[in-house]
């Protein structure tokens, strides 16, 4: 409790995710449900025009992001010309959105649903969904469909890779609730879940339902891992 009351006096509305979103709903941005904001005290979303910005639902902003909806490098025209000029666009990320580690969103850019962010990835323009974006400036990379399969299809190892670097590390068996993010390969009983695992699906907005677990249960997951652990020794 002392904590966050510490925090909310060094970071004020960005303190937490929660009250980040709050401000800017305040402000008069448009968000939609099931967003989050890591790193807030990071981020940097323009308030200058909140009625020109929109979020939908379920995205997920990484830190430290910048969103703007201008662009104040006219005020190099401005002393040229000896006028005033301004570049205020629409900024629109669509539903089921992840930006990237440091990413930048000029203003005036539309990302559609189903899109995945780079890190350090600059975006503009129109961005159509259901693709993974990355570089500066962004360019696509994959689709969602694509990057689904190379996804799946590296589930077990990185799994396994997770157990056998956290054994090596401190020479022991890790417990599971280590695995919050891979317990669908040995889990496919709601009732006996971890609290852990029910957070997780929680805070992803999802309802279990796994009939095809690759493993009987976590035992099973960690006897493959040590077998494949003593075959590599050999």
């Amino acid at each position: 409790m002392i904590k966050k009351i510490i925090k909310k006096i060094l970071y004020g509305y960005k303190s937490t995710s929660e009250d980040y979103i709050s401000h800017l709903r305040t402000l008069g941005v448009k968000i939609g449900e099931n967003c989050h904001i890591f790193t807030p005290k990071t981020v940097s979303i323009d308030c200058l025009n909140p009625h020109l910005l929109t979020i939908g639902n379920n995205v997920k902003i990484t830190g430290p992001t910048t969103i703007l909806t201008h662009d104040y490098s006219t005020c190099v025209l401005n002393q040229v010309d000896n006028v005033i000029y301004g570049k205020q666009k629409k900024t629109i990320i669509g539903n089921n959105v992840f930006l990237g580690w440091g990413c930048t969103v000029l203003a005036g850019t539309e990302i559609g649903d189903n899109t995945i962010i780079g890190a350090g990835t600059v975006i503009s323009g129109k961005i159509p969904g259901n693709y993974v974006y990355a570089g500066n400036p962004a360019k696509k990379i994959c689709s969602i469909d694509e990057y689904r399969k190379k996804i799946q299809s590296n589930q077990i190892s990185d799994a396994k890779q997770l157990y056998l670097a956290y054994k090596d590390r401190y020479n022991e068996k890790p417990t599971q609730e280590l695995f919050h993010e891979y317990f669908f390969l040995f889990s496919d009983d709601e009732n006996i879940l971890p609290d852990i695992f029910k957070n997780k699906l929680k805070e992803e907005n999802i309802s279990f339902c796994n009939k095809n677990a690759y493993f009987k249960n976590y035992e099973d997951f960690c006897e493959f891992c040590e077998d494949e652990s003593i075959h590599n020794e050999e």
